[in-house]
C-alpha cells in the first residue's frame, strides 16, 4: 500500500512540487486546505504522516501539532528562517522534524523515508540486563517494555547506543542525527534530549546523563 502523506498549505504552487516529490519517491500526496482537514487526519487509517507548511499556514500550527501527535501520526514542519520561536513551540508539542525553508529535499527525504521504517534490534554489547532494544514506528522495546517514542528521539537513542558510556557533544550529534545541520541550533538539541530523557524516565537501569560544558551519555546501571 502506498504511504499517503498530508500536505497542509495554502501554497498550491509548494503543494504541487511536493507532490511531485513524493511520487517520485514512493509516496501519495493529498492536500490539507484548511483545519478541518488536519482534524480528520487524526482519524484516518489512510494518513501515514503529515507534513505542516507553516510559512503560509493562518493558524496556530504548534496546536495542529500536538493534535496530529496525540492521535500517533508522524509530522514534518517546513519552517521559514526567521521562526525560531514557533520551531520551539512546534518541538515542545512533539514535532518529529523541522525542515528549514528553502527546503532542502534530503531533508525532507530523510523525514519520509523514516516515517515507515521496520523494527530494528540493536543489541547493546555489555553483560546488561536490558540488552536489546527493538526499534518500532513511533516506539522503542527495551526489555520488554514498549516506549512510546518520536523518530527524532529514537535517533538520537541509536546514536547514544553505539556510543554507549561515552560523552557526546552536541556537535556530534548535530553531525549524525541531522540531515541538514545548518538548520540546528544548540538549543534544539536540548529541547530532544529532554523529550528523550522524559520518555525512558520508567527504565530504572537506563538514563541520559548531562555532562555539563560536554555534552550528554547513555548510562546503564546494575540494580
Amino acid at each position: 500500500m502506498t504511504p499517503l502523506i498530508l500536505v497542509c498549505s495554502q501554497d498550491a504552487e509548494l503543494y504541487l512540487l511536493l507532490a511531485h516529490i513524493l511520487r517520485c519517491e514512493g509516496f501519495e500526496a493529498r492536500l490539507g486546505a484548511s483545519e478541518d482537514d488536519v482534524v480528520d487526519a487524526c482519524t484516518s487509517a489512510e494518513i501515514s504522516a503529515v507534513l505542516l507548511d507553516c510559512v503560509e499556514w493562518p493558524g496556530d500550527v504548534a496546536f495542529l501539532c500536538a493534535l496530529l501527535k496525540g492521535a500517533g501520526l508522524s509530522v514534518g514542519a517546513l519552517i521559514g528562517e526567521d521562526m525560531g520561536a514557533e520551531h520551539l513551540q512546534l518541538i515542545k508539542s512533539g514535532l518529529d522534524e523541522g525542515i528549514m525553508r528553502p527546503l532542502s529535499p534530503s531533508k525532507l527525504l530523510a523525514f519520509l523515508h523514516g516515517i515507515g521504517t521496520r523494527s530494528e534490534v540493536v543489541t547493546r554489547p555489555s553483560f546488561a540486563i536490558d540488552p536489546e532494544f527493538i526499534f518500532e514506528r513511533h516506539a522503542v522495546v527495551v526489555g520488554g517494555k514498549r516506549i512510546a517514542l518520536a523518530p527524532m528521539e529514537a535517533r538520537i537513542l541509536r546514536f547514544l547506543l553505539k556510543k554507549h558510556g561515552q560523552v557526546s557533544t552536541r556537535e556530534q550529534l548535530i553531525e549524525a542525527v541531522w540531515p541538514d545541520r545548518h538548520a540546528v541550533m544548540n538549543r534544539t538539541v536540548d529541547v530532544h534530549i529532554g523529550r528523550l530523557r522524559k520518555a525512558v524516565a520508567g527504565l530504572r537501569n537506563l538514563r541520559v546523563r548531562t555532562v555539563y560544558g560536554a555534552g550528554y551519555a547513555l548510562e546503564f546501571q546494575d540494580g
